[in-house]
């Protein structure tokens, strides 16, 4: 898939949108301020916490004190950076530094404070900077908090969590794709959740190009929270998931005022609004739409697109209706529709085998849910969720000869529909225990099927044709005890029942943690992780046969440790070795594939758990918080990541690049008469190992290859697989933000710019039929305008 932009026509409509900020700038003449709001709550309970005292501070300090709800609203405040600070006696303080206020849209934050395990005495303890710190309070290694602020400031995110992700230590993407390869994983193995509900890949275009992979979320900033970012060795909450899993929250919609958005850009056009569903009431609402621009910039030749056709849309929206006895409810829905079209080129621009063909793919994608929070006197929680998950996909392959007469290659259409019911009881004993049990049941209903050709030219066969229903059910319960104030440890068992081949699964999780001093900890974790395949899998047909329906889950051992260390109260630097062994992994017999290995959207192999993975390696991240306008992070991987095949013998897995860096920072300047409007630029570099293949054996010839299904030589085929690596794949990006307050609006400018290379395989060259390489790229400049009012 690639994407190329008209440089000569994106950087004069830049120039003409700047030109333009002087004169907005300048109209402006009152003093701009907001509200700053939110809520205090216990982190371990949930509990609302009354008396809270906090101060937002720059230079003057405004304060207040938490309600009966732990609610807090600071009126009045100027835009610009401040800090919020949050203290109770008994309880750790909060600080947040450099949040962001505007004029457009009030900041409502929600407060977490961890009581503090102190001899009576003791007061209020200083507090301390730890944005990595995560929401899941089980979570105690291999997880951060992703922050909605930072990584709309972080370049190269194109409002994308997924890429936004990828700058954390230990995770790669494909450059073309957003799919997310944690510690040499393969991108499918990673647990998508909205809501604490797992859902199917949430992304535009997902699978097209790469399992696991596609090229944007569809949650972005507008409707997210902050959330979890796990990538080592989870807590019991989490199954069903191998490498990792992004644990996406979105937020509540402001239920005092009504606010508004609309961004117009590259991408398209995007419409927010969110506020009270009644006056008076405490219920809210928040939506937010979006409408790809590509096709439109297409047509006015601002964009080349080659031969492809990229449409979407997504829709995602929150009702939050908190009731006086009943508890919490709320109702969630996220949902993308797209159309992809890749024709055949003229038969003039045909360079390799890989020209000669079409294919096209209609995809629909949604998860809608009702959660219920209920807060017992005595102190638990129970969190309560029923939602409704699918995915829809259909897609055809057409091969073309030199008389350009079209031949059928691959035909399917997919369908599945879950049903999750899910329940979380957590109880909060004392400021040294905590518990917290849970229940989850998915009932899968598929429908999927799936034609494939054997040689080109030849019929249409039918690889699987399933309909049918099953499930997956679990049962887990996480332990934190403080042993004393410098030592915590979390223990859990999650347990998981596959009905479609009946296996049961016992999977130990345990972690520690230990403050080695008031500015470093030292951590270890230990997770047995399971996860089952894509419901294709199991339905392969072969000789009227289902060969896969007995195939086991995949399997693993996870040990994470860390090593953190503050280096004063805006700066962090950690240290993450980790080891994962897999087993009990689908292999071929008879060749070298893996399922740890999967690129395609569909299976067509017997398999059986075999085979084994393993990978190892240790995560560096040093990361400078926001202050005085600059930030800045470093992280680095060295890893290895093998597998071996149903032969016994030992390969390079295809995510093994062995090294990953990234390097981002950005400045930001208050501007203007009265220092209320912000100037912000930002960059990013990207270094890894280069991609893995497999060279194309000696022997095979042009011919042979113009004959196969698909005109490409499985990987597997090789005697030694992805033995082969591409130089360094280096990419780069940059962003320019300019946000102008006004009395009761924002108007923001934004101009991005992401560049990134990957390498596709080997083919045939047409004309000479030799060998050659193919790679695609992303090359990505976006500018765009947003208003919030």
């Amino acid at each position: 898939m690639k994407i190329f932009f008209s440089m000569k026509r994106l950087f004069l409509g830049a120039a003409i949108a700047m030109l333009l900020i002087p004169a907005v700038a300048g109209a402006q003449t009152n003093q701009a301020t907001q509200t700053v709001r939110g809520q205090v709550c216990d982190v371990a309970s949930g509990e609302p916490m009354i008396g809270v005292t906090v101060t937002v501070e720059n230079g003057t300090t405004l304060a207040t004190v938490s309600d009966v709800d732990g609610n807090f609203e600071i009126k009045n405040v100027p835009v610009g950076r401040h800090s919020v600070r949050a203290s109770y006696i008994g309880y750790e303080s909060v600080l947040l530094k450099e949040q962001l206020v505007t004029s457009g849209k009030e900041l409502v934050l929600n407060l977490r404070m961890r009581e503090s395990i102190s001899e009576l005495g003791e007061v209020v303890i200083k507090p301390r900077v730890n944005k990595q710190q995560p929401l899941n309070e089980m979570a105690q290694v291999g997880a951060r908090m992703f922050s909605v602020e930072e990584a709309s400031r972080y370049a190269g995110g194109m409002a994308d969590p997924a890429r936004t992700a990828s700058m954390f230590a230990g995770v790669a993407t494909g450059g073309a794709t957003n799919g997310i390869s944690i510690h040499g994983n393969s991108p499918q193995m990673l647990q998508w959740r909205v809501e604490g509900v797992e859902v199917a890949n949430p992304n535009h275009f997902a699978e097209i190009t790469e399992a696991g992979g596609g090229v944007f979320t569809s949650l972005n900033g507008t409707v997210l929270a902050n959330s979890d970012f796990l990538t080592g060795a989870m807590p019991a909450e989490y199954g069903n998931a191998l490498s990792g899993a992004f644990d996406m929250k979105m937020r509540v919609g402001n239920n005092t005022k009504y606010e508004h958005a609309i961004q117009v850009g590259t991408l398209g056009v995007d419409f927010a609004s969110e506020g009270p569903l009644a006056k008076g009431s405490k219920a809210s609402y928040l939506v937010n739409y979006r409408y790809s621009f590509l096709e439109i910039a297409k047509k006015l030749h601002a964009i080349n697109m080659e031969n492809e056709t990229l449409d979407y849309q997504d829709l995602s929206f929150k009702l939050n209706m908190p009731t006086k006895k009943a508890g919490t409810f709320a109702v969630w829905f996220t949902g993308l529709i797209d159309r992809y079209e890749n024709k055949v080129p003229d038969m003039s621009e045909w360079e390799t085998l890989w020209d000669m063909n079409d294919s096209w793919s209609r995809q629909r994608n949604c998860a809608l849910g009702v959660n219920h929070t209920y807060r017992f006197k005595s102190g638990g929680t129970l969190h309560s969720s029923v939602a409704f998950t699918g995915a829809y996909r259909k897609l055809g392959v057409n091969d073309y000869d030199a008389d350009m007469n079209q031949m059928p290659q691959m035909a399917g259409r997919s369908s599945q529909w879950n049903v999750i019911i899910s329940t979380q009881h957590q109880h909060k004993f004392s400021s040294r225990y905590t518990m917290q049990n849970g229940f989850e049941h998915q009932h899968l209903d598929f429908h999927t099927w799936m034609d494939y050709i054997h040689y080109t030219g030849g019929p249409l066969y039918r690889v699987y044709d399933s309909e049918g229903n099953t499930g997956l059910t679990r049962f887990y319960t996480n332990h934190k005890v403080a042993l004393t104030r410098k030592l915590s440890v979390v223990a859990g068992v999650n347990v998981m029942w596959f009905n479609l081949n009946n296996q049961w699964l016992v999977e130990p999780r345990v972690s520690m943690q230990y403050k080695t001093s008031a500015s470093s900890t030292l951590s270890l974790a230990y997770a047995m992780n399971s996860r089952k395949e894509t419901t294709d899998t199991y339905f392969v047909l072969m000789d009227g046969k289902n060969p896969n329906k007995d195939l086991g889950l995949t399997r693993s051992h996870h040990i994470s440790a860390s090593f953190a260390q503050r280096l004063g109260d805006n700066a962090m630097l950690k240290i993450e070795p980790y080891w994962q062994w897999l087993f009990d992994v689908p292999v071929e017999m008879g060749t070298t594939y893996s399922i740890l290995n999967h690129r395609k959207f569909f299976q067509d192999r017997a398999l059986v758990n075999e085979g084994a993975g393993r990978n190892y390696g240790i995560d560096f991240t040093l990361e400078r918080y926001l202050k005085d306008g600059f930030y800045g992070m470093i992280t680095a991987t060295l890893f290895k990541s093998e597998y071996r095949d149903a032969q016994g013998q030992w390969h390079h897995s295809r995510h093994d690049r062995h090294y990953i860096t990234n390097i981002l920072g950005g400045k930001e300047w208050m501007v203007g008469k009265a220092k209320k409007n912000v100037f912000g630029i930002n960059g990013r570099l990207t270094m890894m190992g280069g991609d893995r293949y497999t060279p194309i054996p000696d022997g095979i010839t042009f011919d042979e290859v113009m004959m196969r299904p698909d005109k490409s030589i499985p990987e597997d085929e090789g005697l030694d697989p992805f033995t082969k690596q591409k130089g360094m794949n280096v990419g780069y990006a940059f962003s320019i933000k300019y946000t102008i307050n006004k009395k009761h609006t924002s108007h923001h400018f934004i101009l991005e710019y992401l560049q990134m290379k990957t390498f596709q395989g080997q083919t045939f060259d047409l004309h000479t039929h030799e060998t050659v390489d193919k790679f695609t790229s992303l090359t990505f400049p976006n500018i765009a305008y947003r208003v919030e009012f």
